[in-house]
């Protein structure tokens, strides 16, 4: 790839981004953000995370603990979140999950020209069922050489009639009506679980990342259901992948200690039940104590986490 001019990161200190114009989509321009850590040197083991639903980049924490390992970790704001939202777009709309594939593509081409070593694609929760897919599609087989997929949205975590008769029905109608407001989300408690200003250990921007998630359209449940019924119905992935979630989920009315240590956005039943429709060298790690983002839980936990990918990386390549 040709020389590129990373900015200034307004939002990370001592990071930079580069923004990719896209072609043109339903809504009109579209860009998507690649973002790295500032250094003069670049370490020859690369790593590009792709973020979930109503989520955007803002780890730095994981790019100061791998840089030292002699990985340099990148993060893509796909097109409609996070710094890639633009003034004319409704955050996280989409048609069609294949629409984030060249944001993934464009990324990766980049990282793969300044990296001499495996460039690993990680996706989490919805960021993680795409890059499956990507994966899956053995169109983008040259451009990365692993795949770690953080607590991956392979179902819906609702009750079985609304699995099985209210998000089909949506899917349908979001044939011919995508741009339906549809009533849903995930647990309230989530994100006051993360944010310094609630029971949680970060800070990050609440407008890209807000504790409600604006509701999303027909067109939204229509692309993540043909997802993961795709997903569902199995896959082949030729690189490596290493599958690592928490170990137990948890859903309440009330606020509760435990949504600190549990997956309050997907059932990690369900993750178990579809690890046998990926088709491959898999390596699964359940975590103990987990949070949804594995990379957001406490101390103690996140340097297990960074312990089983760091031993798989090593192990693999």
């Amino acid at each position: 790839m040709n020389h590129v001019d990373f900015a200034n990161d307004d939002q990370l200190p001592g990071f930079e981004k580069y923004v990719i114009t896209q072609p043109a989509d339903f809504e009109g321009e579209v860009v998507c953000t690649l973002i790295r850590m500032k250094s003069d040197k670049r370490n020859p083991i690369a790593i590009l995370h792709v973020h979930g639903f109503n989520d955007y980049f803002f780890h730095a924490h994981i790019a100061k603990t791998l840089f030292g390992q002699g990985i340099d970790f990148y993060g893509i704001d796909l097109r409609k979140s996070g710094r890639s939202l633009l003034p004319h777009q409704k955050m996280n709309n989409l048609r069609d999950v294949e629409e984030f594939f060249d944001d993934i593509e464009k990324g990766l081409k980049l990282i793969r020209s300044k990296h001499s070593g495996p460039v690993i694609l990680e996706g989490h929760s919805m960021g993680g069922l795409v890059s499956a897919l990507f994966a899956a599609s053995g169109r983008y087989d040259s451009l990365f050489d692993g795949l770690i997929l953080n607590s991956p949205f392979f179902e819906q975590n609702k009750d079985i009639i609304t699995r099985k008769l209210l998000i089909p029905f949506v899917s349908h109608i979001g044939k011919k009506h995508p741009n339906l407001r549809v009533v849903g989300g995930f647990s309230k408690f989530y994100g006051p679980s993360l944010h310094h200003s609630g029971h949680g250990l970060w800070e990050y921007n609440l407008k890209w990342k807000p504790h409600v998630a604006p509701l999303v359209n027909a067109g939204w449940v229509k692309a993540i259901f043909k997802a993961q019924k795709t997903l569902q119905s199995g896959i082949r992935i030729k690189q490596p992948v290493l599958l690592v979630f928490p170990s137990k989920s948890y859903r309440h009315l009330w606020w509760n200690d435990r949504f600190l240590k549990s997956d309050a956005v997907v059932n990690v039943k369900h993750i178990r039940k579809y690890t046998s429709s990926l088709q491959g060298k898999i390596s699964i790690h359940e975590v103990d104590d987990a949070v949804h983002d594995l990379f957001l839980s406490s101390a103690e936990v996140r340097e297990r986490v960074f312990d089983i990918i760091l031993n798989w990386i090593r192990n693999t390549f």
